[in-house]
């Protein structure tokens, strides 16, 4: 469906409305994360009991139901979990501990998606963990700063994963697992969470809305993926994502 490659006006109105929907997810995700407290062995405590993926995974969605959204695979992993963009999560969240949170529900009225990932730590970030945070949003900035009408998308994907390298983040495989950057920059977003361009299979045309979504991801260090909704304008990119950015919590 090429008509579907670029949004209208009223549709980038629409995948707005979905990132609110999505927003109202995340901020609950945050919420908790930020009323639980480290108990033994480092898990994470709510409510009176230990804070686990499926646990935050439900207050998410069920924020979602309320603002209007139908949730979906959401991800909530932590930790080594974390080393795997498509785990969805599972068992008990631990403090000082990276923890991927990945919402991506449809709108219920128009049917659009909104798409959001962030990285957080509820505790205290080590230099390495900070450093690779600062690593991922430092390769999506380059990507939004590069992201304009007439760009290969396959290049600039390639200029991150080689920015990461040259920050000490090479992609490879290690003890026979895949780490550092190791899936595509983003994709098109609308009627399908994955839908028609690819960011690495297109050149960058007014009116397409993308998500920037570079990750790194490292067993013994943790996963850091940091997403955001972009739609294309004549001079670079429009921000559909207004949520802050935040490693601890």
């Amino acid at each position: 469906w090429p008509a579907r490659e670029t949004k209208t006006k009223a549709e980038q109105r629409l995948l707005r409305k979905a990132m609110e929907i999505t927003e109202a997810g995340m901020a609950r995700g945050i919420e908790l994360l930020r009323k639980s407290q480290p108990g033994k062995g480092g898990k994470l405590e709510w409510s009176g009991k230990v804070l686990t993926s499926e646990i935050l995974c439900a207050e998410i969605d069920s924020a979602i139901l309320r603002a209007g959204g139908l949730p979906a695979n959401t991800i909530v992993a932590g930790g080594e979990q974390a080393c795997d963009p498509h785990e969805r999560g599972h068992g008990p969240l631990k403090a000082n501990s990276l923890i991927i949170l990945d919402i991506f529900p449809r709108s219920a009225t128009s049917g659009y998606y909104g798409d959001m990932t962030r990285t957080v730590i509820r505790g205290k970030a080590s230099d390495a963990q900070r450093r690779l945070w600062e690593t991922v949003n430092a390769g999506q900035a380059l990507a939004l700063k590069k992201m304009k009408p007439g760009v290969d998308g396959l290049k600039l994907h390639l200029e991150i994963k080689q920015f990461f390298a040259d920050q000490g983040y090479p992609t490879e495989i290690r003890d026979g697992r895949q780490t550092g950057f190791f899936h595509g920059t983003g994709h098109g977003l609308g009627l399908e969470i994955h839908e028609f361009p690819r960011f690495q299979k297109t050149t960058f045309k007014v009116g397409q809305v993308l998500t920037v979504e570079p990750g790194l991801y490292y067993p013994g260090l943790g996963g850091v993926r940091t997403e955001d909704v972009v739609a294309l304008t004549k001079s670079g990119v429009r921000m559909l994502s207004r949520f802050e950015n935040r490693l601890e919590i």
